[in-house]
Parts: C-alpha cells; structure tokens; sequence
C-alpha cells in the first residue's frame, strides 16, 4: 500500500519529532512527550525502548527500514 504525499509527510514530521525526543532522551531528560492526532504520549527513561520501537515502526511505514539487521552469531571453537 502505497503512502499518498499527506500521509507521507505527515509521518515524515512524527519521525523527526520522535528521533528528536529519543536523543533528549539519551542527553538524559528524564521524560519526554510527543503529540499526534490530538493526543500526547509521555515516555520516561524507563521505556526508552518502547519509544525506540515506535521510531522503528514510523521509518517502516515510511519504507526506510527495508533490511533487518542480522543477529549475531555465536562462535562455537573446536
């Protein structure tokens, strides 16, 4: 399904507002909040990850994730 430029540029400027919120979060604010469609999600520091995940799922959505990144693999010696 293809995005229509709307849709597009409306997830383009989601992206940048949650990478953006993710980096402040790394600097170390304790929370940060984001608004869409009317409504506003806060993420602490404890759920940094959910806040990773939701910027993974925008740039799947915009088709910027195209390869998942392989596992590592353990080294067996013998």
């Amino acid at each position: 399904m293809a995005l229509t430029e709307q849709e597009r540029a409306v997830l383009l400027a989601r992206l940048d507002e949650a990478r953006e919120a993710l980096h402040q979060m790394e600097l170390g604010r304790a929370e940060v909040s984001l608004s869409y469609n009317g409504e506003s999600v806060t993420y602490a520091a404890t759920n940094i990850g959910a806040l990773r995940q939701y910027v993974r799922d925008l740039e799947a959505k915009l088709d910027l994730r195209r390869f998942a990144r392989a596992r590592s693999r353990g080294v067996i010696f013998g």
